[in-house]
């Protein structure tokens, strides 16, 4: 349920009179409600109370009171619709009678007020039998106000309004400004229409920050046939003009003010426990920042480059599986030896055939193809290097993948922490320990001005009218920054000047060219022209405009095409086409580094250099990745045949060298058997020894080559099968670390640029909190004179332009407000109020916005953008504040230190009045407290009774009108002052001030009663002939006053 309208649950229903006089009453009730004096009321004219023939009649009622701007407003409503709103304690129905002369009977009001009257009783909720007086839900009060002007009678209304039940009021006839001053009296002129409204204030309870009616302040008996009451009603009231309003209305609007000296860190105290950051610190602490936004939830803004490729693990045998593998090898080697040899000398002949029959450009070849001549373990490694073409089209496939939606996914972590840290760099209201803010001697640091934090992103640069390359954006806003480096490709811009084509250079104006004043001569440029040698004759003979001195004009010479001179001026030309070039693009470029330059030291622009850095880290990543997979070629076919060509050779050699050596030894050994045969004493037996070792030797030598030859083969196979291998596994890196790449790229442009947005928002929702309305700040000035004014109501106003009190508020207000977390205070509140706008209050929030997500947005940043542009919205951020800054000023300053105030009014005596020795007619200002209580309570003087006019001269002896009942109701500040008052009679009602009142009031109604109807001069019917009061003429009672 909402806050209640009706202050304490008491509301009034008055019943005006018809006609201009109601109308007249109306318009002052609201013109008293602007100045604060009045609170809100149910008006009802007689013209808006319909037909009741068809049941309960529509009474419609005007409320006066004031909108959010604190504008006055009137707005009409149904009666009964307003009453059932809200369960009310005390409902006053108060029936106002204005009788003067000039209008004597109102009939439209009498026709419908014992309608108005039963229907609103009717309303009410009925009494419980089982329960007393005190325990009634609501109390409804009937009061029947009278007013007349001094000496007026009239007894045909009275009698009818003193015939009803409820209480029955006549407003004493006089006018005082103080219950010992003089009577000005009651005329019917336009102070009557003061007099009616202010004793209809007092009747209804409607006096600002009063919540009791007179009639409510007293014990009493309701009127009937046999008495009613007479009041007479007294009012000091100090229109502060909103004072505290005003007041914190600036507050307000300086701390809304990125530079307003207020929040100026060089002339301003910081909020309680922070301390501001000294400037000499403030680059590293920005530098602080910018380190703890990269490092947010797992460091996600920044780029998470993918893992360096790693070679494949080798592949791990023992010391005996190794031998066998190697001994399998090379059985398999040796063993297809004598194949490989024949195939090599068939193919020998094959292509010794293929030359000499087909030539390398015949149509056959003779012979078999490549794949033939391969062993299987070739083969199979060959086919593993197709695979590696294979995938180097898969990593170039995946390299250009675009990023999957997987590939952006955030975490509502990293936009709360993001928020954390720029309001709790400004406003302390986040605990930034691990960001670099570690409190020093307990005072949490913070930023000074916003200006170090953020810059207002409403101000983008524009290159309209600037030399800047083509494509380029017409402006450069945080959102460019974000998203691509402007100053490089205006850099690049320049630097192109210097290396422009001739042909881009365009062509010098002849009439500016420095080798001549004509186009350069020839046909091609005549025929351009479309005119031949003849016609130029022709034309020249004619003149220009048939002037005859034009055909004597020699022709002017002309350098020739291709001439050093033509070339030369062509040249300077291209020259300063080109100078002109880079100054202009210079310009731009010098622009664009003067408006980075006013932002270039703020957390935002190194946030977003930061930002750029890392996904142009991406970029160059994916483009290195890129290279380095086309620049992976592929296996030559041959180079297992060469290994095998190269271990056969050897082998093949080293046998047939063997094999002669061989021969040739066996032969020596043949022949030193055969002469140990033919001389059996010879000694031939050494020589056979050497022989044989010769031959083991030579032996030994070919296992030992062979051996060799089959390592070596073997270690390259190897190595080529491992370089496969490793440029397989580095191809399928480079290829899914081409492909990360771009994933983070794409991922760091998505979350970029809502980083963006969401710094966006947060900047404009800290350089405008809240909207402070003009009518805030602005001071109403209410010319009141004494011809408009009843002398019983007297009004002051102040001057708050330099008082030493009105600094001290202003300090206490900005205290009050710029305390820790204030700002993230106004930012929640203004997402409390969006959510109330779109009736989403579960499902807006702060919580929705962190969830505000890349790959599942729920809109809720951008619609709060737009609420920053509603100052209806910002209005009710800043209300609440302004309340309780009034309510802070009240309970610290107010009670201490209140400006002097000035009476209103003009006395035409004042021109008599002097100020020292310079002559000029002034208004003496009064303390504030004094202009409240001295003209209305005084220790040293008695009870003044009610004048004698309201009595009839008859009944005066009687003494009703010295029998008084006072109640004074004034701030609970001044209770001390009055009590001790010789009026036994007169209570004290303290009040609390409301909060934010606009009127500081101090309120006394006397009142005298209940006294016989006959005792009322009003309608004493033989009255009329009299034109004033006499005195009582009895010698035994004192004289009571005036």
């Amino acid at each position: 349920m909402s806050d209640p309208f009706w202050r304490d649950a008491k509301a009034s229903v008055v019943l005006l009179p018809s006609g201009t006089q109601g109308e007249d009453i109306l318009a002052l009730a609201e013109r008293w409600t602007g100045m604060g004096l009045l609170s809100p009321a149910l008006y009802v004219m007689p013209e808006n109370v319909g037909d009741s023939t068809q049941g309960p009649p529509r009474i419609d009622a005007i409320v006066l009171g004031t909108g959010e701007d604190l504008a006055p407003l009137a707005v009409s409503v149904d009666l009964f619709e307003a009453l059932a709103e809200e369960q009310l304690a005390v409902l006053r129905l108060v029936k106002l009678r204005a009788a003067t002369l000039s209008r004597e009977v109102d009939e439209a009001q009498d026709a419908i007020a014992d309608l108005v009257r039963s229907y609103v009783r009717l309303s009410m909720p009925l009494p419980s039998p089982a329960a007393n007086i005190r325990e009634q839900t609501t109390t409804l009060s009937n009061v029947t106000l009278v007013c007349a002007p001094s000496g007026f009678q009239l007894r045909q209304r009275v009698d009818w309004a003193s015939s009803e039940t409820g209480i029955v009021v006549v407003a004493s006839p006089e006018d005082r400004s103080s219950p010992w001053s003089g009577d000005a009296f009651v005329r019917d002129d336009e102070r009557f229409v003061g007099f009616t409204l202010m004793h209809l204030a007092s009747v209804a309870g409607l006096w600002a920050g009063v919540p009791d009616g007179s009639f409510e302040l007293m014990e009493r008996q309701t009127s009937g046939s046999d008495g009613v009451y007479v009041s007479r009603v007294f009012l000091n009231a100090v229109l502060t003009e909103s004072l505290g309003q005003r007041i914190a209305a600036g507050v307000l609007q300086g701390a809304a003010d990125p530079r307003s000296l207020l929040i100026d860190p060089s002339v301003s105290p910081p909020p309680r426990g922070t301390a501001y950051i000294d400037p000499s610190q403030i680059t590293a602490y920005v530098d602080r920042m910018v380190d703890g936004a990269m490092a947010l939830d797992d460091g996600l803004l920044a780029f998470d480059a993918p893992a360096e490729a790693q070679d494949p693990p080798r592949r791990r045998f023992g010391f005996w599986m190794t031998l066998w593998r190697f001994l399998i090898f090379s059985g398999a080697k040796l063993g297809q030896m004598p194949w490989w040899t024949w195939r090599w000398i068939s193919s020998r002949a094959h292509r010794t055939l293929t030359r000499t029959l087909h030539t390398e450009d015949g149509s056959a070849v003779s012979g078999p193809s490549y794949a033939e001549v391969l062993d299987i373990r070739d083969r199979q490694v060959i086919e593993q290097s197709r695979h590696l073409l294979e995938a180097e089209r898969t990593a170039r496939a995946e390299a250009s993948t675009p990023a999957g939606l997987a590939s952006v996914r955030t975490t509502p972590r990293l936009w709360a922490g993001l928020r954390e840290l720029v309001f709790g760099s400004l406003d302390g209201s986040a605990d930034l320990s691990s960001a670099g803010f570690a409190p020093v001697e307990g005072q949490v640091p913070v930023f000074g001005r916003v200006s170090d934090v953020l810059a207002l992103p409403g101000e983008p640069w524009l290159s309209d009218d600037r030399d800047v390359p083509p494509d380029f954006p017409a402006s450069i806003d945080w959102y460019a920054v974000a998203l691509e480096d402007p100053r490089a490709r205006l850099g690049a811009w320049v630097a192109a000047a210097d290396s422009l084509p001739p042909e881009l250079v365009p062509e010098t104006d002849p009439a500016s060219d420095p080798a001549g004043d004509g186009p350069p001569a020839g046909d091609d440029a005549t025929a351009a022209d479309g005119a031949t040698a003849d016609d130029s004759a022709t034309a020249a003979a004619r003149g220009v405009d048939g002037d005859p001195a034009a055909v004597a004009a020699p022709p002017v010479a002309t350098p020739e095409r291709g001439s050093p001179a033509r070339l030369a001026a062509i040249a300077a030309a291209e020259e300063a086409r080109r100078r002109a070039a880079r100054e202009s693009r210079t310009a731009a470029l010098d622009s664009y580094d003067e408006w980075a330059a006013a932002q270039s030291h703020s957390f935002v622009w190194r946030l977003l250099g930061r930002l750029a850095d890392e996904r142009r880290s991406a970029d160059l990543l994916v483009a290195r990745l890129v290279r380095e997979i086309g620049a992976v070629a592929p296996f030559e076919p041959g180079t297992l045949l060469r290994l095998r060509r190269t271990f056969h050779r050897t082998v093949l050699i080293t046998v047939i060298v063997a094999a002669v050596l061989g021969a040739l030894g066996l032969g020596i050994l043949r022949g030193l058997a055969d002469a140990a045969e033919r001389d059996p004493d010879a000694q031939y037996g050494t020589w056979q020894r050497i022989v044989l070792w010769a031959l083991a030797a030579l032996l030994a030598v070919v296992v030992a080559v062979v051996l060799g030859a089959l390592v070596r083969y073997h270690a390259g196979w190897s190595a080529f099968e491992r370089r496969i291998d490793v440029e397989r596994a580095k191809l399928r890196q480079l290829g899914a670390r081409a492909r990360r790449a771009r994933e983070e790229g794409a991922r760091l442009r998505s979350l970029h640029k809502q980083a963006v947005e969401w710094v966006t928002l947060l900047s404009t929702a800290i350089h405008r909190p809240w909207h402070v309305p003009a009518a805030w700040s602005e001071r109403d000035h209410f010319d009141v004179v004494r011809g408009a004014m009843p002398f019983a109501t007297q009004i002051a106003t102040i001057d708050d332009s330099e008082s030493a009190s009105t600094l001290r508020m202003r300090s206490s207000m900005a205290g009050h407000l710029l305390r820790k977390g204030w700002r993230h205070d106004a930012f929640e509140a203004l997402v409390q109020e969006m959510a109330a706008d779109n009736g989403a209050r579960q499902g807006f929030s702060l919580r929705a916005l962190d969830e505000d997500l890349p790959h599942a947005s729920n809109h809720t940043r951008q619609m709060l953008l737009r609420a920053l542009d509603d100052e209806a919205l910002l209005t009710r951020v800043a209300t609440p504040r302004l309340v309780d800054l009034v309510r802070a000023s009240q309970r610290e300053e107010q009670e201490t230190g209140r400006p002097k105030v000035r009476p209103v009014g003009s006395n035409p005596l004042d021109v008599l009045r002097r100020s020292g020795d310079h002559g000029r007619a002034t208004a003496e200002d009064v303390p504030w407290d004094d202009f409240l209580l001295t003209s209305l309570s005084r220790a040293s003087d008695p009870m003044t009774p009610l004048s004698v006019s309201s009595l009839t001269d008859l009944r005066l002896p009687e003494r009703h009108h010295e029998r008084v009942t006072s109640f004074l109701v004034i701030p609970e500040r001044l209770r001390d002052r009055v009590s001790g008052s010789r009026d036994a009679d007169l209570h004290v009602v303290p009040v609390t001030a409301a909060t934010g009142a606009a009127v500081d009031l101090a309120w006394r109604v006397d009142v005298v009663g209940p006294v016989p109807k006959a005792a009322i001069r009003l309608w004493e019917a033989d009255g009329r002939r009299r034109s004033a009061p006499t005195a009582p003429l009895s010698t035994d009672a004192p004289d009571t006053g005036v």
